[in-house]
């Protein structure tokens, strides 16, 4: 039985090909409080759903022939724990899906939140979601090719290019390491001098010993996905500082300094 509702989930996943976040929740006093609602796009993006927050540039196709999106929505409890549960809601208010209860430990109630969306999110393990596009969402005679986010592994991000009036995936990959030479007062380096990122247009290039090995690509709310060849993780900068997160055998953190 277990079995058959989580193939079930997983097939009403499959029926819609973006998530939206608010920007704030009934439990926060400030839009984005603690980063926490950044995080829960990460998280979903994770498992390899697009996702975005509410005031994100979001897509064109979004709803435009019937309901292509769900919406975030978030129940929590707060006492000696931190609890809280997802759910996914379609456009006529009906919960496609349900996360677990996720529950966070620690004292710090950033740190609790924090450890509670992670704990919920992994319901969305082992679904094996795949968008199967509706016939609405496709052209006559024309098979639109699926977009889809995929921060779970360093994978070739996909940008849609307009030919002839139809939709083609053009990987975008990873430049090949390269030895550089950097500018001084543009790098952010880490205490071990061992990693390096250096400012761009769109973002900063990451760098190992002189080698590119990844980008942080800024997005709509101000954080920075981070795609390198070692992790995938979202950075955050405050002041001369830039921190990024990711999951590598349990929860890391890079933090770089100005020189």
């Amino acid at each position: 039985m277990i079995l058959v509702t989580a193939l079930c989930e997983a097939q009403d996943l499959n029926n819609y090909k973006y998530v939206i976040v608010d920007n704030q929740y009934d439990f926060q006093q400030e839009p984005n409080e603690y980063r926490l609602n950044e995080m829960m796009v990460f998280e979903i993006k994770k498992r390899e759903i697009s996702a975005f927050l509410a005031d994100d540039v979001l897509p064109n196709d979004l709803n435009e022939t019937g309901c292509n999106a769900l919406s975030l929505k978030v129940e929590t409890r707060s006492g000696l724990r931190v609890k809280m549960i997802f759910e996914f809601v379609n456009c006529n208010g009906i919960t496609v899906f349900e996360t677990k209860e996720g529950i966070g430990r620690t004292k710090n109630f950033e740190k609790a939140y924090r450890e509670a969306i992670r704990d919920a999110m992994t319901s969305l393990d082992g679904l094996n979601y795949s968008y199967a596009a509706s016939l609405d969402d496709r052209p006559s005679g024309i098979e639109t090719p699926i977009q889809v986010m995929q921060p779970s592994a360093v994978k070739p991000s996909l940008e849609i290019t307009p030919s002839n009036g139809v939709e083609k995936d053009e990987p975008q990959t990873i430049p090949r390491p390269e030895m550089v030479e950097l500018i001084d007062d543009e790098v952010y380096t880490t205490n071990s001098k061992e990693y390096k990122i250096h400012s761009t247009d769109s973002g900063y290039n990451m760098y190992k010993n002189n080698s590119l090995i990844g980008t942080l690509k800024k997005s709509a709310s101000g954080c920075y996905l981070t795609v390198t060849t070692e992790f995938i993780g979202i950075g955050y900068k405050k002041e001369n500082t830039i921190i990024i997160e990711y999951d590598k055998n349990g929860i890391q953190f890079l933090v770089f300094q100005k020189k």
